[in-house]
């Protein structure tokens, strides 16, 4: 029987771990646990759906997707999230268990880390087989990868970067062809260009480090930067085409959208970043860079080590102190965030210091043994008074509790007992490994322990929903669905059920749009949007012409209903079961003659003002949408209330909970919205100022960002009743006056039919193409509610013809008066130029190879 390859053992012990810890803390999905990390269960198993979709044979949706919000290009996507190779597993598995698939993939890539470290402890500084399997073990399950295993499309970074880092010390800067760097720094690129981006970063560097301590001759030098730069450029060519269409994505998108940046407080950061150095180290507004105590003990007696030339600690220092330098400055911060801050998730770069604080640590466990008597004492003082800067300080800086702070210092003395006892040869390496390990579980399984378990399993609530969207008629979805329920925040259902919605998370999108409806009333900026607080207006002129409601109560464990649209009441459904209706509203088609004004005025904070003056706009008439203001009589409990200017003050009278009713009086039957001030409620339950919030008893939830219109519907009595429950904790408050604004929904329905009168007939519809024949009149253009991406082109009567937008994001296009056969189609920009320059680095690279021995070694 053949042995284990020693490669492998490694990458088996961190998937014991791995698994072991999941199962303990109920987050490996093999047993039945609910994975709860990162932003996986709130983006990247819908991200994950979608890339399903494209791969069993949906190609139109590769370019441009109408799941991605109301439709919207998916370069930056593809070059973000799904272009990792090992991606492809999920083809192994059923649509239900994509969650099982995506866990798959990160275990599969922590085992490639733990591998890839070990291969390059013994081909580059031949430690021990204990030493570099423990180091290889430590490495896949840092506290980075523990950290942010959810965010799957890092861990290729982590994966591949020792095999890189190989590649260029034992091939490139001996001036030998390496196919090993090429081809792993192409395939990181590939995979995420964001932590690509950082590694390129990080590899000037790190050049700059081996190449001093290798320097033989100016003639040498200039030999490896040429090799250098060759070997990375052959990488970067054949990386393009991923590489150019996500760049031109980004030039559209990301790059024109700028979030504030934080303040990097360097003193703050300096005096508490021993926390993460040490077991526990899971502070997470700190970069995440543990180790394992005894690899860190190992980095500080690198710097002591008189065993060690002077020049290589010195070059050491200072390439780990480039790692850090993130904290000590907000514009370095900003600089290896390749300039977009985090908004989550901060110092996304520090699995680069894990690496370098790990690399230094298998320099110096060759040399920890038969230590000069002054050395040890002088290494084992040092880490005396790191023992008391951890207590003194750092404690008292972050408020770390004493449990946690006496663990810490449990596993670092006898982390320091065990490593001394090996530098005095008294147990051999074996025990250092085993430490090592077993710290590394321990660390693994308190860190699991003690994160939020705030999500809910991927199945049944998959499996129900995509049921009851395939219940629906095929003409409930011919156009765009959206619902008041979600799982695990996840705004991109759209992508797992495969239909064209409005919700959306991802900052590689167009904030156009979310701008827009956020000025329409929606929780929608920057990023994202939740079709949470729509109105029939918005229904209308977005084409939502299917909306879920659920009476499943939101108390289930990541589920949310936010149940805001009671004016839906008197719709028609198109399917009713005893915990949902899909209800079947009128809409304007995808496709009309319209009148195109960009001069709207459109103002923050009116929403249904906004509302009305684009359909007043888009159907050339002074149609009025809604009634004025109906106001409220205001009552109490435990809060005096003062009214001025439309603001309502409070403050609280005892320290207890208390409530604010107001009652309105309205036309029976009738449908409105009440506007709501966005400072109510927030994201989560745990930061919203209100606890509980009901109309007519029934309980619903608002969010944060935007004034937004409640859906509601006056009872037969004409009485209608909000409250507010606050939290005992506020004890002041002041809000807009949540006035009753009646819908004239005669008037909605004539403004309908008259679009609809003048739509475009549709012969194709899908993600990168859409044609069909239409009438246009004087005045009128063609209008769409597709929002514009580069890479759309457009065709009248077989000409080609420029396309406009209005609205600030939408397509439309200005043509006379006539009829026209109508088509649009969407290409990735960049993509066949990147494809191209690929199959130029192919070229490149055999002809590398063929020359490098002849030409580039004289």
């Amino acid at each position: 029987m053949k042995k284990i390859p020693k490669c492998i053992i490694p990458a088996l012990i961190s998937a014991f771990i791995f698994l072991l810890a999941g199962l303990i803390t109920g987050t490996n999905p093999y047993f039945g646990g609910v994975p709860n990390s990162g932003d996986l269960a709130t983006q990247y198993y819908s991200f994950f759906g979608y890339l399903r979709h494209v791969l069993i044979g949906n190609f139109s949706d590769f370019s441009y997707s109408f799941s991605n919000g109301l439709g919207g290009s998916m370069a930056g996507n593809w070059g973000y999230y799904l272009l990792s190779p090992l991606n492809f597993i999920i083809l192994l598995f059923p649509a239900n268990q994509l969650n099982i698939a995506i866990y798959t993939i990160i275990l599969i890539k922590i085992m490639i880390a733990s591998s890839s470290f070990y291969y390059l402890a013994k081909r580059l500084n031949n430690n021990s087989y204990p030493i570099a399997i423990s180091l290889g073990v430590a490495y896949s399950l840092s506290s980075y990868v523990i950290g942010y295993w959810g965010n799957l499309m890092w861990l290729d970074a982590v994966a591949l970067l020792p095999l890189v880092i190989l590649g260029l010390t034992k091939e490139v800067l001996q001036l030998k062809f390496s196919l090993l760097y090429i081809l792993t720094l192409a395939i990181i690129i590939v995979a995420n260009y964001y932590t690509g981006y950082m590694i390129c970063f990080f590899f000037n560097s790190f050049f700059i480090y081996l190449s001093f301590l290798s320097f033989s001759s100016w003639k040498n030098l200039l030999k490896q930067i040429i090799y250098f730069g060759i070997s990375s450029l052959s990488a970067a060519l054949l990386s393009a085409f991923a590489s150019v269409p996500t760049f031109y994505n980004l030039l559209e998108n990301k790059l024109n959208y700028h979030l504030p940046a934080p303040v990097i407080d360097a003193k703050r950061n300096l005096l508490s970043i021993g926390a993460n150095l040490l077991f526990r180290g899971n502070i997470s507004s700190l970069p995440l860079i543990y180790i394992g105590t005894i690899s860190i003990i190992l980095v500080f007696a690198y710097f002591f080590n008189g065993k060690v030339a002077l020049k290589q600690r010195i070059a050491g220092l200072l390439l780990l102190l480039f790692t850090f330098s993130g904290l000590i400055s907000t514009k370095i911060y900003l600089l290896w965030h390749g300039g977009q801050p985090p908004i989550f998730y901060p110092y996304r770069f520090a699995f680069i210091i894990t690496f370098t604080l790990i690399y230094l640590a298998s320099i110096s466990i060759n040399h920890i043994q038969h230590l000069p008597q002054r050395t040890f004492w002088i290494t084992n003082a040092f880490l005396i008074c790191f023992i008391i800067y951890y207590v003194l300080i750092v404690k008292k800086v972050l408020g770390i509790p004493k449990s946690s702070l006496f663990a810490t210092l449990i596993v670092l003395v006898i982390s320091i007992i065990i490593l001394n006892l090996y530098i005095l040869e008294k147990i051999n390496s074996k025990f250092i490994a085993l430490l090592l390990i077993v710290d590394i579980f321990l660390n693994t399984w308190v860190t699991w322990s003690t994160t939020s378990k705030n999500v809910t399993s991927y199945n049944p609530y998959t499996e129900q929903t995509a049921s009851l969207i395939n219940k629906l008629p095929t003409s409930a979805k011919s156009q765009r669905l959206e619902k008041s329920f979600l799982l695990n925040n996840d705004r991109g259902e759209s992508y797992t059920f495969n239909y064209r919605g409005v919700n959306v998370f991802s900052s590689n999108n167009d904030p156009h749009p979310s701008k827009l409806l956020g000025l329409l009333g929606l929780p929608s900026i920057g990023y994202y949007t939740y079709y949470s607080t729509g109105t029939q207006l918005t229904d209308a002129l977005l084409g939502i012409k299917t909306y879920i409601m659920s009476n499943k109560a939101t108390t289930v464990k990541g589920f949310s209903n936010y149940g805001l649209r009671d004016d839906l009441v008197s719709n028609k459904n198109w399917y009713k079961d005893k915990n949902n209706i899909a209800y079947k509203m009128a809409v304007f088609p995808l496709v009309f003659a319209g009148y195109s004004k960009n001069n709207l005025n459109l103002k923050s904070n009116s929403a249904l003002l906004n509302q009305e003056k684009i359909l007043q706009s888009l159907t050339n008439t002074k149609t009025v949408y809604f009634s004025n203001a109906i106001t409220p009589q205001i009552t109490s409990n435990n809060m005096l209330i003062k009214t001025s200017n439309n603001l309502i003050s409070m403050q609280q009278i005892k320290k207890k909970k208390s409530s604010v009713i107001f009652t309105y009086q309205a036309k029976p039957n009738s449908n409105g919205y009440i506007m709501l001030d966005p400072t109510i409620m927030s994201w989560g339950k745990y930061i919203s100022d209100a606890s509980k919030m009901t109309i007519n008893g029934h309980s619903f939830r608002s969010l944060s960002v935007n004034l937004q219109p409640i859906g509601i519907h006056i009872p037969e009595n004409g009485k209608l009743i909000l409250k507010i429950y606050w939290k005992p904790s506020i004890l002041n408050k002041k809000i807009i006056q949540p006035n009753l604004y009646l819908l004239n929904e005669n008037a909605l329905f004539k403004s309908i039919q008259l679009v609809q009168s003048r739509k475009m007939a549709i012969t194709t519809w899908k993600g990168n193409s859409i044609s069909g024949t239409i009438t246009l009149h004087k005045g009128q253009s063609l209008l769409t509610t597709i929002p514009y991406s580069n890479g759309w082109y457009a065709t009248a009567n077989g000409k080609k013809v420029k396309i406009q937008k209005y609205l600030g994001c939408f397509i439309a296009l200005n043509l006379p008066a006539g009829k026209y056969t109508i088509q649009l189609n969407h290409k990735m920009p960049g993509f066949k130029l990147g494809i191209i320059i690929s199959i130029f680095g192919i070229f490149v690279l055999i002809l590398l190879k063929k020359l490098s021995s002849k030409y580039l070694q004289c």
